[in-house]
């Protein structure tokens, strides 16, 4: 049971829409779930009519949109960079 209080998330997989989302304002966390990146952003009436008009074709401009893509894979790399390198110290530190 859901009480007023409690926060919703929207989820998806999907970079493309996770980008336009970014270009309108929305900022994604990014999770990781087994070897993928789910982009989870807060759900609110304004991001759901946002997900229609990106459904709906919505038009931006091609370089902002594919520097909102970069910007999320760069976010994912990082994201994978600092678990490697957590898992890497971590497993030196429990062979010592």
């Amino acid at each position: 049971m859901r009480t007023n209080n409690e926060q919703k998330f929207y989820t998806t997989l999907d970079s493309y829409q996770s980008g336009f989302l970014l270009l309108n304002g929305y900022t994604p966390k990014l999770i990781e779930q087994g070897n993928k990146v789910v982009f989870c952003f807060d759900a609110t009436e304004e991001l759901y009519q946002t997900i229609s008009d990106y459904n709906a074709g919505a038009t931006v401009e091609a370089v902002r949109f594919t520097l909102a893509i970069k910007n999320l894979k760069s976010q994912i790399f990082s994201l994978r960079r600092n678990k490697e390198k957590w898992d890497t110290t971590n497993r030196e530190s429990n062979t010592i």
